[in-house]
């Protein structure tokens, strides 16, 4: 899962993922109809082919060992396409007779492409002459194996013999590959009528090679038997075949065209032993078996058993599972869901390795089942928050899934790094998401500190939009109340300023260590021509600083040149005061 092809699949194949939960999430049932269905498999094995074909294009140029690891790849990749493909005809598009044999053929057609090699080969031959390539009655041959019928005629014309009398075994092989019936569903054709032209068409076959039409073209009467459907001529011709499941749609194509999906796993038997010589039995043979058999359980255990990765488990699951195909009977339907969540857990650990994949886990892990929250507050837990950026996509994915202490936990710990790297104004604003009360007076009280020994703010914009936030705190509120003193004195509101400064002091929701500056301020407005206070605001005031002398603890954090500086303006500050008050009894 750590190249760049792996990677397109698991970004690519979440969004077809994500969305089909959306879609679940709308039906009562939590199942989606067979159109949307058949949509969602075709945009995974979309994907499978694209990852596919980007190996492919890539194999060219590169050193020994990445073509080893895409060699592997591409073998998985090609299994996945294989499998999927197969289930999506049996298991998805829910094609009546003679319908998923023609669905079958295309399969075959498109996933095994040895034919095509064969023919390629016969028409580059050095001298043109493609019936004179060794490999020409094979290519005929193995076209029409695959049901290929228009192709195997416009290679069988290329033999210089065809047609060379008026109606000689050339012409009367290319008629009967031309008359073979095709069911034509869409048009309205029946199953019946079909057989019966079948039936007329297989009768004519077998009278042509009894007549002797072909005797003296043994290739020709070899594929006069196979349209005959002869298992004995099948059984001959397998190594075209190569596998039994490509022989299972030449021995349905000329035997039973008809076949319905619950047949398949009979007539796959007969296949096996037909091919039972020419290949060994792997994995992909035990799921593909399992396919025809009809058999869901069997075809994700064998996935899961002999895959190396749990991507197509995982998804065909997911999908299986919305299409209703899961058993009815309660207990049964318990252990599926089960099943269904612990592959998609399965798959989400595989991805956890790769930080840059947190996302992508947390979503399967969303809709993995009714367990899915608890496996995302674990993971969550174990993000790796490197950046504020992540920080708050990972607090909104908890917001979207109601995982409050793991959002606290995320504010706490980046409130806390914040603070270390004395970057106040982000602690506060995590703090407020926090909603913190004791660690907002810490951060405030912070705050304070710096502006007593500095005079100037950390992060006066924050302040300025904390909003209802104040409320969090009683800190956080003064340190409000005091913002909106220094604007109204900067506005030259001073005699508002005046008595939000005074009230500040009174209420005393003000830290006492912060007093020697929020009083000192007071010696602005005393310096202005306009009287600020009254002869009661002035006896409060000067309340307040005698409180203030004898307090003498409040001063101890200072140095010593600080405290000589604090106690001369407090001196100031009590002249100031008196001078303010014999004005105010005048006046």
């Amino acid at each position: 899962m750590h190249t760049p092809v792996s990677r397109k699949l698991v970004n690519e194949s979440y969004l077809v993922f994500a969305s089909m939960q959306e879609q679940k999430a709308m039906q009562e049932d939590k199942t989606i109809n067979r159109a949307q269905l058949l949509k969602f498999s075709r945009n995974y094995r979309s994907i499978i082919r694209s990852c596919l074909l980007e190996l492919q294009n890539t194999s060219e140029g590169i050193d020994a060992d990445v073509a080893i690891h895409n060699e592997s790849q591409m073998q998985l990749y090609s299994i996945m396409d294989l499998v999927w493909s197969l289930c999506e005809i049996i298991f998805i598009e829910n094609l009546p007779g003679g319908v998923i044999l023609l669905r079958m053929v295309e399969w075959c057609k498109w996933n095994f492409p040895l034919v095509d090699d064969l023919v390629r080969s016969c028409m580059s031959s050095r001298d043109n002459l493609p019936y004179q390539h060794p490999e020409y009655w094979n290519a005929v041959t193995a076209l029409v194996l695959q049901g290929r019928l228009a192709e195997a005629r416009d290679l069988l014309k290329l033999h210089p013999e065809f047609q060379v009398q008026v109606y000689d075994s050339y012409s009367c092989m290319d008629e009967l590959l031309r008359k073979m019936p095709v069911f034509s569903y869409h048009q309205g054709q029946s199953i019946s009528e079909f057989e019966i032209k079948w039936q007329h068409w297989q009768a004519e076959c077998v009278k042509r090679l009894k007549d002797g039409d072909f005797d003296t073209k043994p290739e020709l009467k070899t594929i006069c038997r196979i349209l005959t459907g002869d298992n004995e001529v099948l059984t001959e011709v397998s190594h075209l075949c190569g596998n039994w499941y490509q022989m299972l749609v030449t021995y349905l194509l000329y035997n039973n065209p008809t076949t319905k999906v619950y047949d398949l796993y009979y007539h796959s038997q007969v296949c096996i032993q037909m091919c039972n010589s020419h290949s060994e039995w792997g994995a992909l043979d035990n799921i593909l078996l399992a396919v025809c058999a009809f058999d869901i359980d069997r075809v994700i255990r064998e996935c899961c058993e002999h895959l190396s990765n749990w991507w197509l488990p995982a998804h065909l699951s997911d999908l299986l599972n919305a299409s209703g195909l899961v058993p009815a009977d309660a207990e049964k339907n318990q252990v599926e869901i089960e099943l269904q969540e612990i592959l998609i857990v399965r798959f989400a650990e595989s991805l956890m390795s790769l930080e840059s994949y947190w996302n992508v886990v947390a979503g399967y892990l969303a809709n993995c089942g009714p367990l899915s929250q608890q496996y995302l507050a674990l993971f969550v837990q174990r993000i790796t928050l490197t950046s504020e950026k992540k920080a708050s996509k990972v607090l909104r994915l908890c917001e979207k899934h109601n995982l409050n202490d793991e959002a606290q936990s995320i504010c706490r710990q980046l409130c806390r790094q914040a603070l270390r790297e004395k970057r106040h104004g982000d602690a506060l604003s995590w703090c407020i998401k926090l909603k913190d009360s004791s660690l907002a007076m810490y951060i405030a009280d912070e705050m304070l500190s710096v502006y007593a020994k500095t005079g100037v703010f950390p992060n006066i914009d924050l302040i300025d939009y904390l909003g209802s936030s104040v409320l969090v705190s009683e800190r956080l509120t003064f340190l409000g109340k005091y913002r909106d003193f220094h604007k109204l004195h900067a506005n030259k509101e001073y005699k508002e300023a005046g008595y939000l400064l005074l009230n500040l002091l009174i209420s005393k929701i003000a830290p006492l260590e912060f007093w020697p500056s929020l009083i000192m301020d007071c010696l602005l407005l005393l310096s202005k021509e306009d009287l600020i206070y009254g002869v009661e605001e002035t006896t409060n005031l000067l309340s307040c600083l005698n409180t203030l002398d004898q307090k003498k603890k409040v001063l101890e954090k200072f140095s010593e040149t600080e405290k000589n500086n604090h106690l001369k303006r407090m001196q100031h500050l009590r002249v100031a005061l008196t001078n303010n008050l014999a004005k105010a009894i005048v006046s």
